[in-house]
């Protein structure tokens, strides 16, 4: 029979659910700058931001769109490793789980190589592997702090030149072109 794992419960500011929502926010937007692309505005709500990707597919090749779907999973991997690094814990009824296993299906069947499986792991691996720099880890926290204070003062969606401009000051100034750090991550997948 299956055996269920119950997710720790989490403590401190992450045990209220909005902070908790920043976090995963936070994580969405960090992953989604170190891919290269700019946090046009967030909402917040459980879902990734709105991003530049969203509105480019470049080129209008079945590979194209692999990539436009490969980075949408890995900026859904990046709320829930933003939620473990910052609250021990991540919320585990996301849906964010069940949007990564239809969109790697549909990688899957746009490459016509790799499985669901393993395109789930390559990208898991690239989304670990943007935090497992100190600088995006170190982040979370303000940034989290940052998109609770807007909810509070009763701003659900949050511009992105604000979290663009915070995340600058965080982490200086994002590379110059989608070929720094995503060339080196997905070279991975």
């Amino acid at each position: 029979m299956y055996e269920f794992q119950v997710c720790p419960v989490p403590e401190g500011r992450c045990a209220d659910l909005a902070y908790r929502l920043a976090v995963y926010e936070a994580g969405h937007a960090l992953t989604a700058r170190a891919l290269g692309f700019k946090v046009l505005s967030v909402k917040m709500l459980p879902r990734p931001p709105i991003l530049e990707s969203d509105k480019i597919l470049r080129g209008s090749s079945l590979r194209a769109l692999a990539e436009v779907l490969e980075n949408r999973c890995i900026e859904l991997f990046g709320g829930q490793i933003a939620e473990e690094h910052a609250c021990e814990t991540s919320s585990c009824c996301s849906g964010d789980v069940a949007r990564i296993d239809e969109l790697t299906r549909l990688v899957s069947g746009l490459d016509g190589r790799r499985t669901p499986e393993d395109i789930w792991f390559e990208l898991e691996d690239v989304a670990q592997e943007i935090f497992s720099h100190d600088k995006v880890r170190d982040a979370i926290l303000p940034l989290a702090d940052f998109l609770f204070e807007e909810v509070d003062k009763g701003h659900h969606v949050i511009p992105g030149l604000r979290i663009e401009t915070l995340m600058n000051e965080l982490m200086g100034p994002p590379e110059k072109t989608r070929g720094g750090l995503f060339a080196r991550l997905m070279t991975r997948v």
